[in-house]
């Protein structure tokens, strides 16, 4: 393969694209490495880890077409160092892969790509369409609450349920976040998928539209000239909606950033095992109190707010409650009570083009 003429810029956001692909160390060599096909069509890259797959195709000037396999990570790292407005030529008929641009030349070695796995190819049988905004909407609300414990491997996803609307929800349960869209093409039937969160959080960097596929095995994004295709994780999800509580009558509005950053402070004196900050919700305002056992250090703050119902006190864990506050999209956060050992409803104060709710489990107040 040789290549006339391509930009730094380009190789580099596609090489980019498709590094989410590649294992940081697998028992298969190979695995390390990135297909690059050379066409008339242009380049396409590519890189698998067997469960995910990403491919992206950049224009090029491809002079001889062909193949080959060259190192991700080291790749990656020289493009990042180049400036991004040079071109360059890449010259892969030799026994090293050479990236030469007008200040300099750089070798690799390389593999030949028939050793390359094949990729997977999902022919999926439902497919949704989701505008940009939307797409980056169902990563910010997931993703966060998505599990990291292997060993229950239906919570490290995302649960997408897709009829009349699209619901994805996550949880790892001590917290569970919900996102709805509305569909304008909806259908009567449910499909449900359980997508691996990292493949979710692809859906964070879009910028055009994204057609969503999904078969019985896999999941498909597509979106510009990226495509992935991933095993979906085949195992039962949680009943999710049983831990939703059906009533919470206690209501407070307040705005949002000034929480964070109070309960921020309070988190300074929690410990740094317990975690806990305590809120004593009373009429039109909340104290946030927090007490490091160790030490005995101690600090609380008091912030204005709207709430009406009879004095309430709950303990969270600081940094469930900060990352749920986080992804509320709105200046002021609803936050709905029933009583202290029941999960407190998270929802934006002004309803936007889709619903969010999150939830979170309070601690025990000793």
């Amino acid at each position: 393969m040789h290549i006339a003429h391509i930009t730094i810029s380009d190789l580099a956001s596609a090489v980019g694209h498709v590094l989410p692909a590649v294992p940081a160390k697998s028992t298969l060599f190979v695995l390390e490495h990135i297909l690059m096909e050379g066409s008339s069509d242009g380049l396409q890259l590519a890189a698998t880890d067997t469960e995910l797959a990403i491919s992206a195709r950049i224009p090029a000037h491809v002079d001889a077409p062909g193949a080959v396999l060259v190192p991700a990570r080291k790749l990656h790292d020289v493009l990042r160092a180049l400036p991004s407005d040079l071109s360059c030529t890449i010259d892969a008929t030799g026994e090293r892969f050479v990236l030469a641009t007008p200040i300099g030349r750089y070798e690799l070695p390389k593999l030949d790509a028939s050793e390359f796995p094949e990729l997977p190819r999902a022919d999926h049988a439902t497919t949704v369409t989701l505008a940009p905004a939307d797409a980056q909407a169902v990563a910010a609300a997931t993703v966060y609450a998505a599990s990291t414990e292997q060993y229950r491997p239906a919570m490290t996803g995302v649960k997408f349920e897709l009829g009349s609307n699209l619901i994805a929800v996550a949880t790892d349960g001590y917290r569970l976040s919900t996102i709805t869209i509305h569909l304008d093409s909806a259908s009567s039937d449910i499909l449900e998928a359980v997508v691996p969160a990292r493949v979710v959080e692809l859906l964070s960097k879009v910028h055009d539209d994204v057609v969503l596929g999904f078969s019985k095995t896999h999941v498909t994004i597509a979106t510009g000239s990226i495509r992935v295709a991933a095993r979906l994780i085949d195992e039962s999800y949680p009943q999710w909606r049983n831990v939703i509580p059906k009533e919470s009558p206690k209501v407070a509005v307040i705005e949002r950033e000034s929480l964070i950053k109070a309960i921020r402070r309070m988190a300074l004196f929690t410990g740094t095992n317990v975690g806990l900050v305590r809120f004593h919700w009373e009429a039109d305002a909340v104290r946030l109190s927090a007490t490091d056992p160790d030490t005995g250090a101690q600090a609380q703050e008091e912030l204005a707010c709207k709430y009406s119902s009879e004095p309430l006190d709950i303990g969270f864990n600081h940094k469930y409650i900060i990352e749920a506050l986080q992804h509320i999209p709105s200046d002021d956060v609803t936050l709905a009570f029933s009583e202290p050992s029941r999960a407190v409803l998270l929802t934006p104060a002004a309803n936007g083009s889709y619903s969010i709710t999150a939830l979170v489990m309070p601690m025990r107040l000793s």
